[in-house]
């Protein structure tokens, strides 16, 4: 299905709430021919954001790619009662939300083969936007969508999502006043502050904090963060000294990461209990296609 058409927004009803964003929320809808689709509303003083947020995803509009696809191509504004002002883009529907989701749904604590698994696609998102110049600069788990996948013996198909805090290739730097207020505990000390920098190292930084915190061994210290070696074995806990690194001219690289032991374990075979639903679609009463 081609992406490259406009949507008539008067006909898509919103049929449900999906999650909260950096600047907005995000909702379901649907259209006549019964099309389920994601749909992201800002305060039109975020219109840029989307803006940007929309031209990345249409840059990497394919199924080729571990990056959640756009369905329309365009940022629409509308305007809401007592006349507040909003715009929004539309996305393809995640079936199963997003590893804060899975997480949530195990009890807080993923397998490590599963970790593995789900990082290695992570890694081959940002490999395809490191390619092209692009830094994501808010990797967490939230924002990495689950879609069912059709390969045989595998568990599922991850893409990244939220890119409204992105470093485009030519880009500010330094990062833009509204990174700087991004969850501190996630950013990498490079890129803290008024005159932080950001490259692609910085996207290496988050993705061990996130493979801490899907592990559950993610602790505070003093205001900074570290792991519970107790809780993890030699494989996870060589793989997060290549990516929490403080120097970050020494942290991994995304393509070293990708061979990295921790990410080549074997899966065994997947477990379809552990997909979560959303609420929105788990009562049965929403009916639909995806994307």
């Amino acid at each position: 299905m081609s992406s490259s058409w406009m949507l008539e927004e008067t006909t898509l009803p919103k049929l449900g709430f999906l999650g909260q964003g950096n600047h907005g929320y995000i909702s379901l809808v649907r259209t006549p021919n019964g099309l389920l689709m994601a749909k992201k509303t800002s305060l039109h003083k975020y219109s840029e954001n989307l803006e940007k947020e929309s031209t990345i995803l249409h840059h990497f509009n394919s199924i080729h790619f571990n990056i959640v696809r756009s369905t329309s191509p365009i940022v629409y504004d509308e305007t809401m009662p007592i006349n507040v002002k909003v715009c929004s883009i539309y996305m393809e529907l995640s079936p199963h939300g997003s590893l804060l989701d899975m997480k949530a749904k195990a009890g807080g604590i993923l397998p490590e083969n599963v970790v593995g698994y789900c990082i290695l696609q992570v890694l081959e998102g940002l490999r395809d936007l490191h390619r092209d110049g692009y830094v994501h600069c808010d990797l967490k788990p939230e924002n990495i969508l689950i879609f069912p996948t059709y390969t045989h013996g595998e568990l599922c198909e991850l893409k990244l999502a939220s890119f409204s805090l992105a470093k485009e290739p030519n880009g500010p730097n330094p990062v833009p006043e509204c990174l700087c207020k991004a969850e501190l505990v996630y950013l990498a000390p490079e890129a803290a502050g008024p005159r932080g920098r950001i490259s692609s190292t910085v996207d290496i930084w988050y993705l061990g904090v996130m493979v801490m915190d899907l592990l559950g061994a993610m602790v505070r210290e003093g205001g900074r963060i570290a792991y519970r070696a107790d809780m993890l074995s030699l494989l996870a806990i060589n793989f997060l000294r290549r990516c929490i690194v403080h120097y970050s001219g020494v942290r991994a690289t995304v393509e070293e990461l990708m061979n990295d032991p921790f990410v080549r374990q074997s899966l065994g075979v997947p477990k379809l209990e552990m997909f979560p639903v959303p609420s929105s679609l788990s009562n049965g009463v929403v009916q639909g296609r995806f994307f």
